[in-house]
């Protein structure tokens, strides 16, 4: 089994399931949150890490009514 080249990736519900998108970097992640913020309409985003061959959960965003708030 080979291990996956993109150990980062954003989460977003969908009612088909959720929706998983990777990316190579933490930078590139972080990039991609600040994107999804502006055009998403989902309540909200999470980040996870790929370790020890499972995705954790890293960080989850969460809008509110001021705007994201990190979990």
């Amino acid at each position: 089994m080979s291990r996956p080249s993109k150990l980062w990736r954003i989460v977003l519900p969908s009612t088909d399931g959720p929706v998983h998108r990777p990316y190579p970097s933490e930078a590139a992640t972080r990039r991609a949150v600040e994107a999804e913020k502006t055009s998403t309409t989902a309540n909200c985003i999470t980040v996870e890490k790929r370790a020890d061959g499972h995705w954790g959960e890293w960080l989850r965003w969460v809008r509110t009514d001021e705007g994201w708030i990190a979990q």
